[in-house]
């Protein structure tokens, strides 16, 4: 069962809803309920496309990178998330340690409640 600050490899629907992606992602929290849902947070290594003061950009330099399994710089887009069904997990890569995860959880409150960041 995927935990929270765990980053697993899922099948991400694109936004059209028109297929999906084996990418990671970062798991947020399960999602209470009858289903085995997770709230999860895609990751990109696509850099250039990371939105100023939203997304997160994760160096290999960063004392958290060693333990997420990811290969490249990566930004965690706080902006795109998604209710996935534990189906379309696939498994665990890493995991981000408390303070990442607080930061970009952080990020994703003050973006809900503000309709931006600073």
């Amino acid at each position: 069962m995927p935990q929270r600050g765990e980053i697993v490899l899922a099948r991400f629907p694109f936004t059209n809803q028109v297929g999906t992606k084996i990418r990671p992602v970062l798991v947020l929290v399960e999602v209470p309920g009858p289903y085995r849902d997770f709230l999860v947070m895609f990751i990109s290594s696509q850099r250039r496309q990371a939105i100023p003061n939203v997304d997160f950009i994760l160096e290999p330099t960063h004392p958290a990178f060693a333990s997420t399994g990811l290969k490249v710089a990566s930004v965690f887009k706080a902006a795109k998330v998604a209710t996935l069904s534990e189906a379309l997990i696939l498994g665990p890569i890493g995991r981000v340690d408390d303070a990442l995860f607080n930061a970009l959880v952080g990020r994703l409150v003050r973006l809900l409640q503000t309709g931006r960041l600073p």
